[in-house]
């Protein structure tokens, strides 16, 4: 899904940041926004520090400010009215600096740190990156949070839109939530900027649809084996291949340490909210969907 781009006599500074890791499944590189101050410096010369901190607002925007909406992609409200009642999600209200630093992507997170290997068409647009301390060690991996625009300066406040984790912004502080431009764009009325938002954990499944997808890691021989696991409807607690529970990594790739030759496999997987699955495969060593949670 393609977003619009800026048109060409906007003020925006693009910085791109790479994240390199040691790990084989660290992602490669993330572009991010970090502001528009140094090219109005250059472009504008003695702007004063007020005007240079100003965000922009985008063009016909049609501020919302009164008690909080939803803009929830095709399941509309329904989340939230669900999310009330789902005793499984991390409780809490947060706050902190919403920025932003992808367009939407085509149909996989590959380059996130979560590494999934396959996005649906609204998550390949409503993604978000976390801070480190509440990245806590991946397992924000697949979570999803509903966001909004607290900040005076907004064109659009208490907008709500759902996301998913799928990256980790290093950089954030606790609270900070990093968004796809789309999303950003939708919550705050604004070009990318630096604003305050809040927001809350919450459940999207309903905008999860298909089978999970099975993508065996480059290096995988016969005495050890990791695999993907994109596109679940929950995210995963736990998963086990044949009887043995795989150990995850921080970066979403789950590893049987242990001999596996090419044959018939099953694995069984366990959601955060406790659901569990069973999935049967002719050869767990190929990429392949499996049944999905109901």
């Amino acid at each position: 899904m393609q977003v619009p781009s800026r048109p060409t006599t906007a003020l925006l500074c693009t910085v791109l940041l790479l994240l390199v890791s040691s790990h084989p499944a660290q992602a490669a590189s993330r572009a991010r926004f970090l502001g528009e101050r140094q090219e109005q410096q250059t472009q504008q010369g003695s702007t004063s520090d007020a005007q240079l901190n100003a965000p922009t607002a985008e063009p016909n925007v049609t501020a919302y400010d009164g008690l909080p909406g939803l803009s929830l992609g095709p399941i509309g409200s329904a989340v939230a009215d669900a999310a009330a009642s789902v005793d499984w999600l991390p409780s809490g209200l947060f706050s902190g600096d919403g920025t932003a630093y992808s367009e939407a992507v085509a149909n996989t997170g590959a380059g996130f740190a979560c590494s999934y290997r396959y996005l649906n068409d609204w998550a390949s647009t409503h993604f978000a990156a976390i801070n480190r301390p509440m990245w806590d060690n991946g397992n924000s991996c697949g979570r999803c949070l509903t966001a909004w625009c607290v900040d005076e300066r907004c064109a659009t406040r208490n907008k709500r839109v759902q996301v998913m984790v799928t990256d980790l912004c290093p950089e954030c502080a606790e609270g900070d939530v990093d968004f796809s431009i789309p999303v950003y764009r939708d919550i705050t009325g604004m070009w990318p900027h630096r604003l305050k938002i809040q927001w809350e954990w919450s459940d999207c499944s309903a905008n999860i649809d298909g089978d999970i997808l099975l993508t065996p890691k480059d290096g995988i021989n016969a005495q050890w084996q990791a695999f993907y696991f994109s596109n679940a409807k929950y995210p995963l607690k736990s998963v086990s291949l044949n009887g043995k529970e795989l150990e995850r990594n921080e970066f979403q790739f789950w590893v049987h340490a242990a001999p596996l030759s090419p044959g018939p496999a099953e694995f069984v997987f366990e959601a955060i909210n406790g659901l569990k699955l069973t999935a049967s495969c002719a050869n767990p060593l190929t990429q392949q969907q499996l049944t999905n949670f109901t």
